[in-house]
């Protein structure tokens, strides 16, 4: 890209700072307010103009807050979980790094995790007999899942202990989660057996077991 001075020599387009996590790759989470700041303080006379649109060339609004002392917020709202670009001119000239790319994630949704399957079923269970369950994340946006499985104290011994299992990942964002019980009651709904996703880490559905050896 082509960097074009302004013609008046009392404007400073490269001067102009601007920050925050609207602009960030990532930063940015779809349906949540994403805003950045851009101060002008040394930029000379000018005016500031801002456009952005997402990848399918949809226009994005964006709030322009004036604090009358040189400094701007602003903000917008993604809607799309698809890259956005913003577009930042200080007197018709870009300002550094604009135009800024940036990749707006799903967030993450742990209450749309589903675990089904007769592996967390109260009744049914038996004793040294593989079993099998479903962890479901299809529906749960990005995020990092851990999956642990624990016998109750006084079961097999008088902690709580952990219990070996093997995970299948399939292609659907589901993750198949196959043990054998060492007691009939070796399993409880609620306490023994959980899973949690986590919000931090890149990508979807990526997978992290905390099973002891």
């Amino acid at each position: 890209m082509a960097h074009i001075r302004p013609a008046a020599n009392n404007v400073f387009p490269e001067n102009v700072r601007c920050s925050g996590p609207g602009l960030e790759t990532p930063g940015c989470i779809v349906n949540k307010p994403a805003d950045f700041t851009i101060d002008t303080r040394r930029a000379g006379g000018g005016t500031l103009k801002l456009y952005a649109q997402d990848a399918e060339g949809f226009p994005i609004d964006i709030q322009i807050t004036d604090h009358r002392d040189g400094t701007f917020l602003c903000l917008y709202i993604p809607t799309k979980p698809i890259k956005h670009t913003v577009i930042i001119t200080w007197a018709d000239t870009n300002v550094p790094n604009s135009p800024f790319r940036v990749t707006i994630g799903e967030g993450s949704h742990p209450e749309n995790v589903k675990v089904y399957g007769p592996g967390v079923e109260n009744l049914g269970l038996k004793a040294n007999e593989p079993t099998y369950f479903t962890v479901d994340c299809s529906e749960a946006g990005q995020g990092d899942v851990s999956i642990g499985i624990k016998c109750a104290p006084d079961v097999v011994g008088p902690a709580e202990a952990d219990i070996d299992f093997d995970i299948i990942k399939n292609d659907n964002d589901t993750f198949t989660v196959k043990y054998t019980p060492s007691r009939p009651v070796s399993v409880e709904m609620g306490k023994p057996t959980h899973f949690t996703v986590y919000t931090k880490g890149a990508g979807k559905a990526h997978l992290r077991s905390t099973s002891a050896a």
